[in-house]
């Protein structure tokens, strides 16, 4: 090592102890400290906002795609409907109309009609903890066994339904 440069290795040396002596590295110490939980902080908070804008972009994708699925379910059963037939099984799943039963529509005082007019059935219709056997009242609506005021079976639309079973088009 050159005289020079040992000169110099003792005068950052010194410095250094005179630094230590006085507390200055430690304030040196500190000072990069806070300056890095600084850039920390800073950078927790970008990405809290990049991810609020991210949320934003992908919430607006989402409901893009909703409405996209919608539009496509619209088209999948006006299709199906034109083809004229009840069912289509494609090679990646199938499209169908299923038949629905009736809907059984009941007023709200059926329970207190069910308990006065048939008091030897109520078993039958009302269930132990006082709500209704829809099953049941529905035979025997439909049979003419039982009459309820304001009852009435509603016929309801097929249900449409399709499932993507993952093969080839």
């Amino acid at each position: 090592m050159k005289e020079s440069e040992m000169f110099r290795a003792n005068k950052i040396l010194e410095a250094n102890k005179k630094k230590l002596e006085n507390g200055e590295i430690y304030i040196e110490s500190v000072g990069k400290l806070i300056k890095e939980t600084d850039d920390i902080t800073f950078e927790i908070r970008r990405l809290k906002r990049e991810n609020e804008n991210l949320t934003e972009t992908n919430d607006q994708k989402i409901n893009d795609l909703q409405k996209k699925l919608i539009e496509t379910e619209v088209i999948l059963k006006e299709t199906l409907t034109k083809s004229n037939k009840d069912q289509i099984q494609a090679n990646c799943g199938w499209a169908h109309w299923r038949n629905m039963p009736d809907q059984l529509i009941l007023p709200p005082n059926t329970l207190e009609q069910i308990k006065e007019k048939y008091i030897e059935n109520q078993s039958r219709y009302i269930k132990t903890a006082f709500s209704l056997k829809l099953s049941p009242i529905k035979k025997d609506l439909e049979d003419k066994v039982i009459e309820l005021d304001g009852a009435k079976m509603v016929p309801q639309d097929r249900k449409f339904e399709y499932k993507y079973t993952g093969g080839n088009l």
